[in-house]
């Protein structure tokens, strides 16, 4: 997936802890980028429509396909987009891109599946549909 294809992008900041030994972001902390841009897109997207302390989302699978390493001093993006709707989970594509000389350059493609959760009872629950047509809505 091409980053134009992404409606959501935000910056992402680099920390000097999230090096490593080998002089570029340990593969772990790619985990704590994409988890921003979801927090993100669900802050934009969703807004005051989820109660965070009773429901909402857990991941269920992820998968990164590391493409180009990411330096400290690399200028990085997180994009985010939710690609399909399921009856209690979501799958959404993440990628994260670096910006050298105006062009943006992928570094990393993710794959997330969210599952629904009712947090109070501790189990899966069907997707909102106001979540869902928000989100279908952004999307289009």
């Amino acid at each position: 997936m091409n980053y134009k294809d992404y409606k959501h992008m935000i910056p992402v900041q680099i920390r000097f802890c999230d090096i490593d030994k080998l002089d570029h972001v340990n593969n772990s902390v790619y985990h704590n980028y994409i988890e921003l841009g979801r927090v993100t897109y669900f802050k934009e997207i969703l807004k005051d429509k989820v109660n965070w302390s009773e429901s909402g989302f857990i991941l269920g699978r992820t998968e990164i396909d590391h493409l180009i390493q990411v330096h400290l001093n690399d200028e990085i993006y997180c994009c985010t987009k939710a690609v399909k709707f399921g009856n209690k989970s979501i799958t959404f594509k993440n990628s994260i891109v670096k910006k050298e000389n105006g062009v943006f350059i992928e570094c990393a493609a993710v794959v997330g599946i969210l599952v629904a959760m009712d947090y109070v009872n501790n189990v899966s629950i069907p997707v909102p549909a106001l979540w869902k047509k928000l989100m279908q809505r952004f999307e289009k």
